[in-house]
């Protein structure tokens, strides 16, 4: 009897040794200019551990609102179909039905990601070695998001100090004078390689050229200007000299991209202040055909998938189709980079239409960010803004529900200012914002909007359907409106300065507004589990009853303006 009850002792002993492990940190709550944020610096940082299995029957409930930043787990039961306890909650207008049926299924996701600038790599420096490890656990770590993307650009970007490539000599055409720089050593390669280091679930990083050496442009500029036709092999050895840099630095890339927002500069005019370069269908198609493509595909680099754009969503059809349209070139380019920044002006009609057309392409989201002449709040950085997570979790939704397989944010991180900033003068918001005077980092509403999906929907996890019947009504919306008529007078000007009859790829109808609708996605992933993750953007509760077809029903009861995950197996 005494070896019964140590034995089960022990048991109990290893249970609360387990739960105590998997104990996750609270948020650090601190009231800041707009609502609240999550404080950490060298000694404190909140954590989120991976989900560990439940027995069948249960699920965990991971809720972040408006009022309560951070994650709040807590378990909750199935109840059997046939209770008729449910009875009470039908045709009360809070209820929100959902149903999910796991054996019809869509897209694989790849995961949630942001991207290594030179401006966020140059705040890290200034945290301490603790907070630089509590800051890389936070996105990448197992008790943090664990972020499975990763955006390198390919020298200087909009938010570097200084605009240079990795060969300014002029007339190098073989680039011999090619050589990666210290704002490489300093800014990205050491961050990425920690990264790495933390990330159980792989890191796939994508590499991204702003712009092309001036004087392989025809303005001989970094800002604007098309590659003339006879440096384009000699701008594709230079995307495999950067591959081969950074591998012999331990680090390789998922995919490499054509080059940052081709098509946008000609929508701004001189306005658009960043290194780039401009390039049309056509040539891309010849470059690709030519050049990139076949050698990309002889280089040791040859699994490295190609991808296209980088640009809006308005162009993404009017691109793809131009470039598709040449089977050699279909063969080389792997899908479409996509940028959130004027989503609003072209539906989901477009992304269905991309997968309806090339059901073998992939979509990413490379790049989004809250700017200032995008949002309210007063400013760039706005300090504990639901508002602007809740421009993420919507864009995130509407795009991961239809075909796209990856998101990934902008700078990881910024300063309170919104910098540094570089060439543009442009100042952003971002998810952490570093306080480099004291070594504290603070966690945002956006944090946590991007970190329901990339924690609870891991990589090779499969979208499932999901039905939600409910009572909806719709509202106005000021930054919708605004936005809204920042379009209409870019498209009124595209047409005043076009004489051409061919249709314009840019912004013509205005965004759908936006509503009270209860916006619900679902996965069932690699470790047998499943995911339901569901928004209230209401300003009253909401009481979920969810059914899965394989598993049974339950009700949860989610507080105003949240986000609510829910993982069962």
């Amino acid at each position: 009897m005494q070896n019964e009850y140590n034995i089960v002792f022990i048991c109990l002993a290893a249970f609360m040794v387990n739960l105590a492990a998997t104990q996750d940190n609270p948020c650090a709550k601190r009231m800041a200019v707009a609502g609240y944020v999550c404080v950490c610096n060298e000694t404190y940082c909140d954590t989120v551990e991976r989900p560990s299995q439940l027995p069948r029957g249960q699920y965990y409930y991971y809720m972040t609102s408006e009022d309560s930043p951070g994650f709040t787990k807590t378990v909750g039961t199935f109840i059997n179909s046939t209770d008729t306890s449910l009875n009470v909650y039908k045709n009360i207008s809070s209820d929100v039905y959902i149903h999910i049926n796991s054996s019809i299924q869509y897209q694989t996701f790849g995961g949630i990601g942001a991207s290594f600038s030179e401006s966020s790599g140059s705040l890290f420096n200034n945290l301490s070695t603790e907070a630089q490890n509590k800051f890389l656990e936070s996105f990448f770590g197992v008790s943090g998001l664990e972020y499975t993307f990763g955006r390198v650009p390919m020298a200087s970007s909009d938010f570097s100090q200084r605009t240079y490539t990795y060969d300014d000599v002029a007339g190098d055409v073989e680039l011999k004078y090619f050589n990666l720089t210290q704002d490489d050593f300093m800014y990205k390669i050491p961050i990425i390689k920690r990264a790495m280091a933390l990330s159980e679930r792989g890191l796939k990083l994508i590499a991204t050229p702003w712009t092309a050496p001036d004087w392989m442009k025809t303005n001989n500029a970094s800002k604007q200007g098309y590659i003339r036709s006879q440096y384009l092999e000699a701008w594709s050895k230079y995307f495999l000299k950067f591959l081969e840099a950074y591998s012999n630095e331990g680090i390789d890339f998922w995919a490499i991209s054509h080059g940052n927002e081709y098509i946008i500069p000609l929508y701004f005019g001189a306005a658009f202040g960043m290194p780039n370069t401009v390039m049309m269908p056509a040539q891309a198609r010849y470059w690709t055909k030519t050049y990139l493509g076949p050698m990309l595909k002889a280089s040791p680099f040859k699994s490295v998938k190609l991808l296209s754009l980088d640009d809006e969503r308005p162009f993404l059809n009017w691109w793809a189709d131009r470039l598709y349209v040449d089977k050699e070139v279909a063969q080389f380019v792997d899908g479409i980079a996509l940028h959130w920044y004027f989503d609003n002006a072209k539906s989901i009609v477009e992304l269905e239409g991309f997968n309806t057309k090339y059901p073998d392409k992939i979509m990413v989201y490379t790049e989004s960010s809250i700017n200032s002449f995008q949002s309210s709040g007063g400013g760039s950085v706005n300090l504990g803004d639901w508002s602007r997570a809740l421009r993420y979790i919507n864009n995130v939704y509407q795009n991961l529900d239809h075909w796209v397989m990856g998101y990934l944010d902008w700078n990881i991180a910024l300063n309170e200012d919104g910098g540094p900033t570089g060439a543009t003068g442009i100042t952003l918001d971002a998810s952490v914002i570093i306080n480099t005077t004291n070594g504290e980092f603070y966690k945002q509403p956006i944090f946590y909007a991007l970190g329901h999906f990339s924690k609870f929907m891991p990589p090779e996890s499969k979208k499932i359907n999901v039905n939600i019947d409910q009572d909806t009504y719709d509202v106005e919306d000021d930054d919708m409106r605004e936005e809204s008529n920042i379009l209409e007078k870019f498209v009124r000007m595209d047409m005043e300065n076009s004489s051409s009859t061919t249709p314009s790829p840019f912004p013509t109808r205005k965004p759908d507004p936006p509503s009270n609708t209860v916006l619900a996605l679902a996965t069932v992933n690699p470790d047998g589990s499943h995911t339901l993750i569901a928004y209230n953007p209401r300003t009253v509760p909401a009481n979920l009853i969810v059914t899965d077809d394989s598993i049974g029903t339950f009700n949860q009861t989610v507080p105003p303006h949240s986000l609510n995950s829910f993982v069962y197996w």
